[in-house]
């Protein structure tokens, strides 16, 4: 987290330890970093619980602006359980209570106000999971394991990336999570000039490496490295689905 990082281990739930504690810009850093986060699932559940785009952006953004000032949200920590449960009920107790009394709140707390809007997608997301059916709780969860998962890919191609390997990456994010059976990757390894064992092989170390990548999501979502605990939070991640 920028110069913040030495202070406040970049978990989802010491952002919240950072936004008590931290300097100005350790809160500004934290705050963005849960909005980009936990943005567009709460913007999902105020559009489904009918409100319009305009005051969908508004509640959300005054929800994670309130949270500045709200003291028992501030000291929550990992003994309440899984911080996206936690800031669903947060939100929706918000919307309730705050939002739709249109009570005024003092916005901001010091902190510049953050330019989410549905122009980064939020909208968009919403249009495209609206119709599915699904309840409130379902729709939260699946966007926010959707834009985990998104997280995590951004990292394997920085990754990639980083080792001058970013057309090694183009050629096998095709096969990351399809089914491919063994003709396939035999006819994709002799188009691109490789023998079948070691394209086979490139695309297992990316699945390999994808999987490390989304456990480094999870282990920061829920403060901890323990393997059980992170094999049952991806089982529930594609459960999701």
């Amino acid at each position: 987290m920028a110069d913040a990082s030495s202070h406040f281990p970049a978990t989802r739930w010491t952002l919240l330890q950072a936004l008590r504690e931290g300097t100005e810009a350790d809160v500004k850093v934290a705050l963005e970093a849960l909005c980009k986060a936990y943005w567009t699932p709460l913007y999902i559940v105020a559009r489904q619980s009918g409100l319009n785009v305009h005051d969908a952006e508004d509640s959300v953004q005054g929800f994670f602006e309130s949270v500045l000032q709200n003291e028992a949200l501030l000291k929550a920590d990992q003994s309440l359980g899984k911080l996206r449960s936690f800031l669903l009920v947060a939100y929706e107790r918000y919307r309730i209570k705050v939002w739709r009394s249109k009570t005024a709140l003092k916005r901001g707390a010091g902190v510049e106000p953050l330019s989410f809007s549905s122009g980064d997608g939020a909208e968009e997301r919403y249009l495209q999971v609206a119709s599915e059916g699904a309840d409130i709780e379902t729709l939260y969860n699946r966007e926010w394991a959707r834009s985990l998962l998104e997280r995590s890919l951004a990292a394997l191609r920085l990754e990639y990336v980083s080792q001058g390997q970013e057309e090694r990456f183009g050629l096998f994010i095709v096969y990351l999570t399809q089914t491919v059976n063994d003709e396939t990757l035999a006819q994709a390894a002799v188009k691109n000039g490789m023998s079948y064992a070691a394209f086979r092989q490139s695309v297992f170390r990316m699945r390999r490496h994808y999987r490390a990548r989304i456990e480094d999501e999870l282990a920061l979502t829920l403060g901890t490295r323990d393997a059980d605990v992170i094999r049952q939070e991806m089982l529930d991640l594609f459960k999701a689905f």
